[in-house]
């Protein structure tokens, strides 16, 4: 049955189908880590059978060449369809690691999954957006932002119906980070292609989140100093042993950053152990590392301190560190010599931003932009490519029956989650029934997706979404729990924004399997 002679081209308007195969891939036995299956936690897969099905196409007109790929399990199919995300430059596909994984988990729990590349299959920006004219491709970059998305449900629907001779009963979009941002993407413009969204950590203002992210790397260069990351991770550690244990209980992290009035003046010459060039050494927290701390916690503004992008929260990391399988960039690093001499390092993604959509230049030189210039550039590149935006306007998939769950976490270093606030809110202004179809929780401790400083990670939030759309169990709490640490098992709940979870006093004893203490999700209640 899995052969492309069973699998007829779909309808697709505006588009030419270029090849179609169809493979057999038997008896899949791998371990998925909870970081690698988006919204879920860790999965046992045992001899999974599926048949892989592989579509390209062109729009009709261009050269572009999109690709969509399928896991359609060979017994067990439970009658859904999941959409899965990229992140990054990465709409999808099965050579993204993270994309592959999570279709691997889809279809071993007997979801058929469907991924698109969204017309490129390279990690890299520097590949595909700039045309050997010097203009972007702004064709492709509708593909890979909008179009193909809503292709990907359609193309998606119809193989399915083809090979089990029935459509998927619901269809489901699952993605964290560029994942999340095309999940908030279908619900606004596509509202009728999947019934729901888990949108996780979601890149809504994906330009002004490449942008904003240089903002630190301006500061130092404005001040002419470029303080050693030993300084930033002291001045974190310093803000969270200063307001960790506000609500009667140590957490080992900012458990609410909003009420954190740590000053970070405080700390101005404190000495600390720094081995930062290899050489360990005894140096003094400095005034321009304060400055940077501040500008990263305020975000970005104008020389007349208007906004124009928001900071990440007090907590997050803000310079370059391993998260499991990633690394977090860190939008404040340096890179320090022997000889004492530093100099700033943006992260990939927004060096890419300005090389590309700004400069138009592969060889531009970020770390000559000035204050000014950015404030002058800023505004008009997030105009310019107002089609990465999401346009705050729910109401035909609110109407249609859609529901959204999303996480954000506070110690997100990259996304901050003051722009999914900002998201939920303007939907709110004008929806006071939003919770009926959409709510965010916030994840205390968590970073970017997943990991953090031990964060507050809900692994059930999708199996929570499957549940809203199908029994009308609307999600109240989500039950998130951190990694054991120190002996110590910590179990909460997140809460609908913007009712914040808040410790009762009363500690609940729990033992978790490994016989831990720790916390449980009783322990909790939520207000605002």
């Amino acid at each position: 049955m899995c052969t492309p002679s069973m699998i007829p081209y779909p309808d697709l308007a505006g588009a030419q189908f270029t090849s179609l195969s169809a493979s057999l891939v038997s008896n899949v036995t791998l371990q998925i880590l909870g970081s690698l299956y988006v919204n879920n936690g860790p999965l046992d897969v045992q001899g999974v059978s599926f048949c892989h099905v592989k579509t390209t196409y062109t729009h009709i007109g261009t050269t572009d060449n999109v690709t969509v790929e399928l896991y359609l399990p060979e017994d067990g199919w439970n009658g859904r369809m999941q959409g899965v995300g990229g992140g990054g430059w990465i709409a999808g596909g099965t050579d993204f690691f993270l994309t592959n994984s999570t279709m691997l988990a889809a279809v071993s729990e007997g979801y058929s999954a469907v991924t698109t590349n969204g017309g490129h299959s390279f990690l890299s920006g520097n590949d595909w957006l700039l045309q050997s004219s010097g203009e972007i491709n702004h064709q492709i970059l509708e593909v890979f932002a909008s179009t193909s998305l809503n292709e990907l449900s359609i193309i998606g629907k119809a193989v399915i119906e083809s090979y089990y001779g029935r459509p998927p009963l619901y269809s489901y979009w699952n993605g964290c980070s560029f994942g999340g941002r095309q999940g908030m993407e279908l619900a606004s413009r596509y509202p009728t292609a999947f019934n729901g969204i888990a949108a996780a950590a979601p890149a809504i203002n994906f330009i002004g989140i490449l942008m904003g992210n240089l903002w630190p790397q301006i500061v130092m260069k404005e001040m002419g100093e470029y303080p050693k990351n030993c300084e930033l991770l002291a001045i974190t550690k310093a803000a969270v042993e200063y307001c960790d244990g506000k609500d009667g209980l140590k957490y080992g992290m900012i458990f609410d950053p909003d009420d954190c009035d740590f000053d970070p003046r405080s700390v101005i010459n404190e000495t600390i152990t720094c081995d930062d060039t290899g050489v360990s050494e005894i140096i003094r927290i400095s005034e321009a590392a304060v400055k940077v701390a501040e500008a990263v916690w305020a975000g970005a503004r104008t020389s007349d301190d208007r906004f124009l992008w928001w900071g990440l929260k007090k907590g997050a990391r803000l310079v370059e560190q391993p998260l499991g399988h990633f690394v977090n960039p860190g939008i404040a690093t340096t890179v320090c010599s022997r000889n004492g001499t530093c100099t700033g390092k943006p992260t990939p993604v927004s060096d890419q931003a300005i090389r590309l959509l700004v400069k138009k230049d592969l060889n531009f030189d970020v770390s000559s932009i000035t204050a000014n210039e950015f404030e002058e550039i800023f505004g008009a590149t997030v105009e310019e490519y107002a089609v990465l935006d999401i346009n705050p306007n729910l109401d035909a998939f609110r109407d249609a029956g859609g529901k959204i769950l999303s996480y954000h976490g506070l110690y997100d270093a990259i996304v901050p989650p003051d722009a999914t606030r900002d998201y939920f809110n303007s939907i709110a202004a004008r929806d006071s029934q939003v919770h009926d179809y959409y709510r965010v929780f916030e994840a205390p401790g968590l970073a970017h997706c997943h990991s953090g400083a031990g964060g507050y990670y809900p692994s059930g939030i999708f199996k929570a979404l499957v549940s809203w759309v199908e029994s009308n169990a609307t999600p109240d709490t989500l039950v998130a729990s951190t990694p054991s640490r120190n002996g110590s098992f910590q179990e909460g709940i997140l809460c609908p924004y913007p009712q914040k979870p808040h410790y009762n006093g009363l500690r609940v004893e729990y033992y978790d399997e490994s016989g831990l203490f720790g916390t449980s999700a009783d322990d909790f209640y939520c207000d605002e």
